[in-house]
């Protein structure tokens, strides 16, 4: 019996995704702020960005202690946390700076781990706060209880892409991602696509 070996780089065995992913040039710099929970979960989305994405930046949350880098970028006055509150600003806002200079920090999590994140660490909490209007529903349904609104990181990131920079370029990330979450559910099924 022939048992087929799972790709080395994206785990899967029977659906690997690794030749559509494609080769995303953007000006914006990202930081993804992964909750420790979230590095052994195979439903990340947040581990697909760092495969497309040209600058995006991975830090492990830790509760007392701030990541070292974020707490030292060189404009503490542009980095922003894209997280939806009550005095969160659109992210269209930043339109009006270069967005080269926006560093975007994105909570790597589920949304009950993300507000926890936030709640327990006074240096992001006090980091401006900007949210995205979400252009389409999600289609993220690999996880349980998930909010009608809520986006995945994969998507969220997608949708700053679009307000920020380029449209065409969300388009090819969120095609993208549709064949991605049909490998995915293949590959959880056991099931070639």
């Amino acid at each position: 019996m022939k048992t087929e070996m799972a790709c080395r780089k994206c785990g899967f065995q029977y659906n690997c995704y690794c030749d559509a992913i494609p080769s995303i040039t953007s000006q914006l710099n990202f930081t993804l702020l992964t909750h420790p929970n979230e590095r052994s979960r195979a439903t990340n989305t947040g581990a697909i960005l760092t495969r497309l994405l040209s600058n995006v930046d991975v830090e492990l949350w830790a509760r007392q202690i701030p990541s070292e880098k974020l707490v030292t970028l060189p404009s503490p006055q542009q980095a922003v946390v894209l997280y939806p509150s009550d005095n969160s600003t659109e992210i269209s806002t930043l339109c009006d700076q270069d967005v080269s200079q926006a560093h975007i920090i994105v909570l790597d999590a589920t949304w009950q781990e993300a507000k926890k994140m936030l709640l327990r660490s006074p240096w992001l909490n006090a980091l401006p706060k900007v949210h995205v209007a979400a252009s389409q529903t999600s289609q993220y349904q690999l996880r349980r209880n998930q909010q009608a609104g809520n986006l995945c990181t994969f998507e969220v990131v997608s949708e700053v892409i679009a307000v920020l920079e380029s449209q065409q370029t969300a388009l090819r990330m969120q095609e993208f991602f549709a064949h991605y979450l049909a490998n995915f559910q293949a590959e959880r099924s056991g099931h070639q696509r």
